[in-house]
């Protein structure tokens, strides 16, 4: 049965064993991990960057429409993918393989597109924080796909969906006090989703996080893509209570499901020690002739 994504849902992929199977393979990896300037949020808010870099390490590996072929262009994503695809199918065959069946259960027949980067990892490393502050990524919605669209549409022809675009965040690892996404502006129906999906976790992350004082934080801080975009940065944007996110916390070994158009936000996490990571794999897709293509 086909079903609409505007939703989101959490499958489970991996035991305890084959997460620590996948995290050792990131780490023999690493002369192809790329590493990434740190940015929090997306605004310049210096006493949240003037030390980001000395305890937070940020990496990717594979690669990815966002950062490579936004920034160096199509020919250097092309070539960074032909790369490391390579590596990851040979090294991750399983994994992949795994992440397609249960996504395929969950909303419908999914594929890889062969053309493009395979779903890759974010690596954060952390030494131990200088103090609590949270440490988040800018609310944002994906429109990663743009940076393929014309490769795609040269493919595909009309047949391609760009309202119903697929994201995912699969965790292999996370900090001591973990780390979450958070999902802003929801509508009724979505936010009883999450509120039901939060039942199955530990609430300590989430009461740290949905509150009216985030909220605040986040408005100050101004940690959005387009902040004319959403009402909670308008002058009269009414009772903070309406915008408290709904947190739902990473679990290794389960990924995410959600559409790319409901605006969300990483959250990284708070009072890091010495050796924490949060590893996650990656990725996006978009509905082609009536099933999902999954790239990065």
């Amino acid at each position: 049965m086909e079903v609409l994504l505007l939703n989101i849902g959490i499958v489970e992929v991996l035991n305890d064993t084959e997460v620590k199977k996948v995290e050792q393979g990131v780490h023999d990896c690493t002369n192809l991990w790329k590493r990434r300037e740190n940015w929090h949020p997306v605004n310049d808010v210096p006493r949240y960057n003037e030390d980001i870099e000395s305890y937070m390490h940020y990496s990717t590996l594979g690669a990815t429409l966002y950062m490579d072929a936004s920034d160096r262009g199509w020919s250097y994503y092309e070539k960074h993918k032909s790369i490391t695809n390579r590596v990851l199918s040979t090294k991750f065959d399983w994994v992949y393989h795994k992440l397609i069946e249960a996504l395929t259960a969950e909303i419908g027949q999914c594929a890889y597109e062969p053309d493009l980067a395979l779903p890759g990892f974010h690596i954060y490393q952390f030494d131990e924080a200088p103090d609590p502050r949270k440490h988040h990524r800018c609310l944002h919605m994906d429109g990663q796909f743009f940076y393929a669209l014309k490769f795609l549409k040269e493919k595909y022809g009309k047949v391609i969906d760009i309202k119903d675009p697929l994201s995912f965040t699969f965790t292999i690892t996370r900090p001591t006090r973990g780390s979450a996404i958070g999902f802003w502006g929801l509508p009724e129906a979505l936010r009883q989703r999450a509120e039901e999906l939060q039942k199955k976790y530990p609430h300590d992350i989430i009461d740290r996080y949905q509150n009216v004082e985030y909220v605040k934080e986040i408005q100050q801080q101004r940690a959005i893509e387009r902040p004319w975009k959403y009402d909670l940065f308008r002058p009269n944007c009414g009772d903070l209570e309406q915008y408290i996110p709904r947190i739902i916390p990473h679990t290794p070994g389960n990924s995410f499901y959600y559409s790319g158009m409901i605006m969300h936000q990483m959250i990284l996490g708070d009072t890091f020690s010495e050796g924490d990571t949060r590893i996650t794999l990656q990725g996006h897709g978009l509905r082609i002739n009536g099933h999902y293509k999954l790239f990065w």
